[in-house]
């Protein structure tokens, strides 16, 4: 078996690792990347969702500038001057990014409780104008005795023991407003909470934080800018990659051990970027990794976004709807299943002309996820009725993903919408499995972590999309770079001390 060695190993692709191997390549490290899948940005990652936020951020802005990524490498992404609309039994909302503009068609939809809605998107557009984000982002994720008391008072002089609940106990007699604001929190957070504190829904839908953007084609498309950064700088991307084991020596990761012909990747430092539920069959059960492992599990999905396609015809898109549209049929009913779902109009970077895709994402709870088939084409026909009912001019209107039927020679010969390697339900779900939200029922402010990028392992980082979730897009962007402080500095100690052994030498 061949061996091969790196600096840093890193495992998945999630936008976070990806942001440290690039930087970590740039400053000289050997960089390998393994990747689950054939294709990061294959046409069947398509069918989700791919909206993201903050990337106007200083902190999105610092990375581009840092990595020198030039516009047109983010070419794949648009923003958007309505992000989107919502449309209930009895309103229609489009929710522009100027204030004026939105306040104008809430007090359209809502004359009566106008104010009251005012004056809660206004402490939103406060909480986040008053904060220093700059030290809360330097002091999450704290690991001294020192640093967790920084953050404990940081905590308690900036106002972020303050919950949700304060300021909607005012709103709670309408029930469509109520269902408005808890519409946008489902589709914008992957994270659940029956009472989330304020920060949260500050980032998510202050005035500063509610730009969105579309990423063309899908996340894996963004995720590849900073792949193909890692590979301009001499990393290694190795696709379609199984995992048989973890070589450890002692509190340290040596490698790791791959099916196949691959061998055994020696590293210095290994990033799990991946699920961080995936790593749990990996790690040694012992007295001393049993905190972590407890950590690990008590991180599981609450609900899944489950992403469908349809065809329509242009022509038959109804004059005023957006690309981007939250639909609630109706307000009494839980925002689940065909009850609530994203209408996203796509069309490929590659398409001239009609037909363009609906992506429609819906939410179901996580023991879901397994449902037979039939369960789930019977929320995509009630879908399909809502659609119509929106649309009711849309003849064209058609399911092309799931679907449940055997190839015709056509569709072997590549003319479906991606290559007949899996059935379609089963890349279904992996696509939903992809787009999790997990619930967090926090005592504390710092619950909304349950848990850190270090580990028990001295050399092991996980940059996996549930250790900052609660701060949604934002938080991979932080994770990747309080990750690239972490392994630099340790490179820069054993650097000091291998210079020091020399002149004494």
């Amino acid at each position: 078996m061949s061996e091969k060695y790196c600096d840093v190993l890193i495992v998945g692709m999630d936008l976070a690792g990806l942001i440290t191997g690039a930087f970590l390549a740039k400053r000289g490290l050997s960089v390998t990347v393994l990747n689950f899948d054939k294709d990061l940005a294959s046409t069947k990652k398509d069918i989700q969702p791919n909206l993201v936020t903050h990337l106007d951020s200083k902190l999105f802005k610092s990375i581009l500038g840092r990595l020198s990524i030039m516009d047109h490498e983010l070419a794949v992404v648009r923003k958007l001057s309505i992000p989107y609309q919502v449309v209930l039994p009895n309103h229609r909302l489009d929710v522009f990014t100027d204030r004026d503009l939105f306040e104008r068609e809430l007090k359209r939809e809502f004359p009566h409780d106008f104010k009251l809605v005012k004056e809660f998107y206004s402490s939103m557009d406060l909480f986040e104008s008053v904060l220093d984000t700059e030290t809360l982002q330097e002091l999450i994720l704290p690991k001294t005795f020192q640093e967790k008391w920084r953050f404990k008072k940081f905590i308690q002089n900036s106002g972020l023991t303050e919950r949700l609940s304060s300021y909607l106990e005012d709103l709670k007699a309408n029930l469509d407003i109520k269902t408005f604001l808890e519409a946008q929190l489902r589709f914008l957070a992957s994270t659940y909470s029956d009472n989330p504190y304020t920060y949260v829904i500050s980032k998510l839908l202050s005035n500063e934080n509610c730009v969105l953007y579309e990423v063309k084609g899908g996340m894996g498309r963004l995720k590849k800018v900073f792949l193909d950064k890692i590979e301009s700088y001499s990393g290694v991307i190795k696709n379609n990659v199984h995992i048989e084991a973890l070589e450890i020596e002692k509190r340290k990761i040596q490698g790791i051990r791959l099916a196949g012909f691959e061998g055994t990747i020696g590293c210095r430092y290994l990033l799990w970027n991946a699920r961080v539920r995936g790593i749990e069959p990996f790690i040694p059960k012992s007295f001393w990794t049993h905190t972590m492992l407890k950590q690990i599990r008590s991180i599981t999905p609450k609900q899944y976004h489950f992403s469908i396609r349809y065809e329509i015809s242009r022509d038959e898109l109804p004059e005023g709807m957006k690309e981007n549209l939250l639909f609630i049929a109706d307000p009494n009913k839980p925002l689940t299943g065909s009850n609530f779902f994203h209408i996203n109009v796509f069309q490929p970077a590659d398409a001239t002309s009609a037909p363009i895709f609906l992506n429609v994402s819906y939410l179901l709870e996580a023991e879901f996820l397994h449902s037979p088939k039939e369960f789930l084409q019977v929320i995509h026909d009630e879908i399909s009725e809502h659609l119509h009912h929106l649309m009711p001019f849309a003849e064209s209107l058609r399911l092309i993903f799931p679907l449940d039927q055997p190839a015709t020679h056509e569709q072997e010969e590549g003319n479906l919408l991606f290559a007949l390697e899996k059935d379609d339900f089963e890349i279904f779900r992996e696509n939903a499995q992809e787009n999790p939200i997990y619930e967090i029922v926090p005592k504390r402010f710092t619950d909304l972590f349950p848990i850190s990028n270090r580990t028990f392992y001295k050399n092991l980082f996980l940059t996996s999309p549930e250790v900052l979730a609660a701060l949604g897009f934002e938080g991979k962007l932080l994770l990747g770079l309080k990750t690239i402080d972490l392994i630099w500095r340790e490179i820069e100690v054993s650097r000091k001390k291998a210079i020091r052994q020399r002149k004494i030498a």
